[in-house]
């Protein structure tokens, strides 16, 4: 009687274990007259998967017009992005190239956040861009 009690409140626990408000998928948005940064932002979002889970921590996002294209967005201090990125209270730099088909992050913490992983390459991070979301 007991392990039939047992094997019925684990069922319910597992059954209901489901149940609940759906998990909020975040979108890295960026608001922007440039058609480069249009054309090519799925593509980054794509090879920066950090960028779309930590959004809700990244503020002030904007593009500027140096060398390169940029977008900028600062870093809030969250419980969200993990302490070892070292990224809180930064500002970012993707960089974008004339062409749409790469983007350049310099900053340490920044390569941490794009890729959502603390060991990353040394030096400036080139990531080749998807050609499909690039191409017309």
């Amino acid at each position: 009687m007991k392990s039939r009690i047992l094997g019925l409140l684990g069922f319910s626990l597992l059954v209901l274990s489901g149940c609940g408000e759906k998990a909020t998928i975040s979108e890295f948005k960026v608001v922007s007259d440039s058609a480069l940064v249009g054309k090519a932002l799925p593509a980054i979002r794509q090879a920066c998967p950090g960028l779309d889970k930590y959004s809700q921590a990244l503020k002030n996002i904007r593009v500027q017009d140096n060398f390169r294209t940029s977008i900028l967005f600062d870093v809030a201090e969250s419980a969200s992005i993990p302490d070892a990125y070292k990224v809180g209270g930064h500002t970012c730099y993707v960089e974008i190239d004339s062409t749409g088909k790469s983007i350049f992050i310099e900053k340490l913490g920044c390569k941490s956040l794009c890729l959502d992983q603390l060991n990353t390459p040394d030096g400036q991070l080139k990531i080749d861009l998807a050609q499909g979301a690039t191409d017309s």
